[in-house]
């Protein structure tokens, strides 16, 4: 019984990927970067990882934009110890309304909207210009 049990628990986080940092580059009004930063704390990983599953997708649908986006964001996801990390890739968009729009790369999310709670926790963390690491 014991066999079954540990079995079970030990498997179970294998579909849960850990987010293990983030990188991201602001774009300017010109459609430029200023270089590409890096989010690697444990606490506001977790904080983007909970905005990230608050989105709302619209699978299969890949909508263009009529501007450019504001910030590229790249998740670095651990499925397994033994595999390299996976790489997610997001454009996202600050609406006036303060939600956000963003489009993934993955077509299985495509399209996304994120209310405005977890659109302000984005903003504070790829738009603070006041603690912010370059990426290697």
């Amino acid at each position: 019984m014991s066999f079954i049990l540990f079995s079970v628990v030990g498997c179970s986080n294998e579909g849960s990927p850990t987010l293990t940092r983030v990188y991201y580059d602001i774009v300017n009004s010109e459609e430029n970067t200023e270089g590409t930063w890096m989010i690697i704390d444990e606490q506001s990983l977790a904080d983007i990882d909970q905005a990230f599953k608050e989105i709302k997708w619209d699978p299969n649908t890949m909508p263009s934009m009529s501007r450019e986006e504001v910030v590229k964001v790249t998740l670095f996801r651990k499925t397994d110890k033994n595999l390299p990390e996976r790489l997610d890739y997001y454009s996202i968009w600050f609406n006036a309304d303060e939600t956000a729009t963003i489009i993934s790369e993955n077509e299985s999310e495509g399209f996304g909207n994120l209310e405005q709670e977890q659109t302000q926790i984005l903003k504070e963390y790829l738009l603070n210009t006041t603690d912010r690491t370059l990426a290697p």
